[in-house]
Parts: structure tokens; C-alpha cells; sequence
């Protein structure tokens, strides 16, 4: 009697490891990351910048970074003239980020798209795909 106990017991542990050990698809992975994200949104990223949301794009494999920059302080001229700048820093950013070293080896881009909070229309969009990580 012990030893079916026993074996039974085993058995339990054993599928109750192979359980835990499931490894995330890649869209589980991205839809985790979004509704932990979205808990943290609005967040003010700098001074008139705010990251308003993100979303997984499953059709393009895309990681959709969405922010309101408020006009007034960034006009056409400064984005213009600052995007080459930004572009890089966020190149750097994606390229030593840990937390998304799942995401990069399964080969998703990035989006970081920034809207006018005046008109609300599109002001600067930055895509990053596996060639330029």
C-alpha cells in the first residue's frame, strides 16, 4: 500500500514538474508583457513625453510602443533635428535590454510611435527590426 502511495506521489511530482516547466509561446510571452505593462500606463518617459500604451501586433511580430509628446515643447524642427539622436539611443536601449532578449531571438521589431497631444496626429515613428539589433 505504501509503495503505490508512493509511486503515485511520484507521478504527481514528476507531471506537476513537466507542467512548470512549459515555456511560453512567443504570443503568451507578449501578451504577458503588454497587460504587465499596460498596469504601469500613462507613464511620463521625459519631459512631455508620455508612454500611453503597447500592443503586440501578431501579423508583423511587432512590438507597438505607443506616446503622446506634448507639441508645444517638441516642435517639427527639434524632432526632425533630434531623431537621428533618439533613433541611436533607442538602438542602444533595445540592443542591451535583458528583458527583452526572448523577444529579439524570436525575431520581433520594435515600434516606438509618438503622437502630438494637440491634434493627436502621428509626429515620429521608429521601427527597429533583427538587422538593426
Amino acid at each position: 500500500m505504501f509503495n503505490v502511495q508512493y509511486s503515485i506521489l511520484n507521478v504527481a511530482i514528476v507531471l506537476l514538474l513537466l507542467c512548470s516547466c512549459h515555456r511560453a509561446t512567443l504570443k503568451e510571452q507578449c501578451a504577458e508583457m503588454v497587460k504587465k505593462e499596460w498596469r504601469r500606463m500613462p507613464r511620463n518617459i521625459t519631459m512631455g513625453v508620455v508612454l500611453d500604451s503597447l500592443h503586440y501586433e501578431e501579423r508583423s511580430n511587432t512590438l507597438v510602443y505607443y506616446h503622446t509628446m506634448d507639441d508645444t515643447l517638441y516642435t517639427e524642427e527639434m524632432i526632425r533635428l533630434g531623431k537621428h539622436q533618439l533613433h541611436e539611443q533607442l538602438l542602444l536601449e533595445i540592443s542591451n535590454s535583458v528583458a527583452l532578449k526572448r523577444l529579439k531571438d524570436e525575431g520581433v521589431s520594435f515600434r516606438y510611435v509618438y503622437m502630438a497631444s494637440s491634434t493627436g496626429k502621428e509626429c515620429l515613428s521608429l521601427d527597429f527590426n533583427n538587422e538593426d539589433l
